[in-house]
């Protein structure tokens, strides 16, 4: 995210940056909420909890700003503009 923020400071392209934090972002993100609500047990899906709204909004971040199978286009897109393959 920093590497990203820092080449769009500087005029450079980020998008293969920004995508790569949107794509661990966001794919961290249900990992953890899937956690939390096998953690909680039935808990996990009661409204009284923070976990099932973590559950319920993780895959949201997935789909928003561009799923995860485009990012990870734009993502090699990139790797190969830059010659990084």
């Amino acid at each position: 995210t920093r590497y990203a923020a820092e080449r769009y400071d500087s005029g450079q392209r980020c998008d293969m940056e920004a995508g790569m934090a949107k794509l661990f972002a966001s794919e961290v993100a249900m990992e953890i909420a899937l956690n939390a609500v096998r953690i909680h047990g039935g808990y996990g899906y009661s409204t009284e909890y923070d976990a099932e709204r973590y559950f319920r909004d993780a895959p949201l971040m997935i789909v928003g700003e561009g799923t995860n199978e485009i990012q990870r286009n734009v993502i090699a897109a990139q790797l190969v503009a830059r010659g990084g393959i």
